[in-house]
């Protein structure tokens, strides 16, 4: 009997309804480059061990950095979960996604050079602006877990990430722009970062935001169309979608440090968008940050429609929300370490393409404006009101792209956002992230995006 299994059972016989038991162990390295100077190096890792029970109503979680803990509580009152769904056993599960090129096998002089050539070639482009400061921040790490549960889970995985954040500062005159972007993660190997074709992607928006410094004209304000793409997509598919749909959230589990949802269980079966709005959370891709084949609660992963045709159709959800909501967890519960509790997390969240070409939605716009990326975004914490500050942005005239528009401001709601989208192209861009959630704060890694998508008549305001 190994040393999970055996913490198991002294948690069965202690009277828990529900028992997992977690090894959880993670490993990080980043290098920081700031104008072509090595400023970190850094390495950190973490490992142990936790324990969760639910017994009485009361949900208890322990951890601990040496050995499987013991449940040691005495319940008192009633907690915030009423039940635990124990469906969906999936028995012994083992899986690695570490790419073809371990980390390991790449010395770092590799990795050095990877990032002095994206600074010298980007030291050497003609600009009409100074390139005041370029950071690249440059990171890998690898997961692992074991996880055994009372329903019946013996679970082993291992899987590797790899990303590259940078951001840029130009200068023209006496006016400075800043730009960070978190562009380029996967999970996988180093082979990841020959794919990302980064040297080119940087260096192409330096130029993108080095034209706005220099034509870029403030934007007229109004109610207008506005085409959003697929990074712009993402962060609003994360925000105003994924983080609303987390089940926890919408029963106020935590209200108090991050908010509630606009949601509520009547909104199943509702309609919030057009018929072209099709939202989905989905761990099952490869390559994704947000990767995994079974939760940590035991459940297996699968997309997730949260909503399908304009209409809500299902919110994430754990063992726990599942049972008060008289349904079936959909495998959405993951920790961030062994230190930190299993709770709903979305994993890969995005809008779904459709069929039309980006021409498309530029034909019919008389007046409008394509926002390309964001300078600065925002929402309020029930995730209803929320703004975009674009960067790269341009007007559109006559379904044309016209000149590089200064900083216009989309400043709308949920609802409108959703019901005013009436086509969306054939492309799909994933962008990485760390989601944060929880009291003590969790980061994970996900995945936000979709395609280009076409807004009618909202709101464009001028940045003040």
């Amino acid at each position: 009997m190994s040393t999970l299994e055996a913490a198991l059972l002294k948690a069965e016989k202690w009277g828990a309804q529900y028992a997992e038991v977690r090894f959880h162990k993670n490993f990080s390295s980043q290098l920081i480059m700031l104008n072509g100077n090595i400023i970190s190096n850094e390495q950190d890792s973490s490992s142990g061990y936790s324990l969760r029970t639910y017994r009485e109503g009361h949900l208890d979680f322990y951890s601990d950095d040496t050995s499987p803990p013991e449940p040691t509580s005495t319940p008192i009152g009633r907690g915030w979960e009423v039940g635990v769904d124990l469906h969906g056993e999936v028995g012994n599960v083992e899986f690695s996604y570490e790419g073809r090129q371990s980390f390991r096998e790449v010395d770092l002089a590799e990795k050095l050079e990877l990032l002095k050539g994206i600074f010298d070639q980007a030291r050497a482009l003609k600009l009409n602006s100074k390139l005041e400061r370029l950071t690249l921040n440059y990171w890998e790490g690898v997961e692992e877990k074991e996880v055994v549960n009372s329903i019946g889970l013996r679970l082993r995985s291992r899987v590797g990430r790899v990303g590259l954040w940078y951001s840029f500062t130009l200068k023209e005159g006496d006016k400075y722009i800043t730009a960070s972007v978190e562009e380029f993660g996967n999970s996988g190997g180093f082979e990841k970062v020959k794919e990302w074709r980064a040297m080119e992607a940087i260096a192409e928006r330096i130029r993108s935001v080095d034209d706005l410094v220099s034509r870029g004209k403030a934007p007229s304000p109004g109610k207008k169309d506005v085409i959003v793409s697929g990074m712009i997509a993402g962060i609003i598919a994360h925000e105003s979608g994924g983080h609303p749909f987390e089940a926890d959230r919408v029963l106020g589990r935590e209200a108090a440090q991050a908010g509630r949802s606009y949601l509520n269980k009547d909104w199943i079966g509702r309609r919030m968008g057009t018929r072209v709005l099709n939202l989905v959370d989905d761990p099952t891709l490869e390559g994704s940050m947000g990767f995994y084949i079974v939760d940590d609660e035991g459940v297996r992963a699968r997309r997730k429609f949260l909503i399908k045709d304009g209409v809500v159709n299902e919110l994430l959800h754990n063992r726990f929300t599942a049972s008060r909501w008289e349904t079936r967890s959909n495998g959405s519960s993951r920790a961030m370490d062994y230190e930190s509790e299993p709770i709903i997390r979305m994993s890969n969240t995005f809008f779904l393409p459709g069929n039309a070409k980006f021409e498309e939605l530029l034909e019919d716009v008389e007046d409008g404006v394509f926002l390309k990326s964001y300078m600065e975004w925002n929402i309020d914490d029930t995730r209803w009101g929320q703004r975009y500050v674009g960067l790269e942005a341009y007007e559109v005239r006559r379904g044309e792209l016209g000149d590089p528009l200064k900083f216009p401001v989309l400043e709308s709601t949920t609802g409108e956002i959703y019901s005013s989208v009436d086509m969306v192209d054939d492309t799909l861009t994933f962008y990485p992230g760390t989601c944060g959630k929880g009291e003590p704060s969790q980061g994970v890694p996900v995945w936000l995006g979709g395609p280009d998508m076409r807004m009618r008549g909202v709101r464009v305001k001028v940045l003040e």
